[in-house]
């Protein structure tokens, strides 16, 4: 597995955990981010599309998609976008920020990696 493959695989397994969290114990998650605490299924449905993209995560890796791994470091860099404009938007604390953070560097992180690699290149 490229070290590229690595960062998304390792990606994926954080949502694989947060997904598991909104699933099973979601108001542990969201409360601390200024969330109020729910009892409704939507975001439990949302510990669910979690996993789905952990699914994705894991096979763009495990089978070097490519095309995919680039989409994923992009996708996690504009995160940060929307994020802060909810906290503009005070429709959430800024603390929530720190999750916007985390898939800003890894999505830095797996872009710099498949650079590193070519894959920006022509090459794939």
């Amino acid at each position: 597995m490229s070290r590229s493959a690595k960062s998304v695989f390792i990606f994926g397994m954080y949502l694989a955990v947060i997904g598991l969290i909104l699933l099973f114990v979601p108001n542990a998650l969201i409360t601390p981010f200024g969330i109020a605490p729910t009892e409704e299924v939507w975001i439990r449905l949302s510990g669910i599309l979690f996993m789905a993209l952990t699914v994705y995560y894991v096979l763009a890796a495990k089978h070097e998609i490519v095309v995919i791994m680039k989409a994923t470091a992009f996708i996690r860099m504009t995160i940060i976008v929307f994020f802060t404009a909810f906290v503009l938007l005070e429709f959430v604390s800024a603390t929530i920020l720190i999750f916007a953070a985390i898939d800003f560097l890894g999505g830095i992180w797996t872009f710099f990696l498949l650079k590193k690699e070519s894959h920006f290149n022509g090459n794939n």
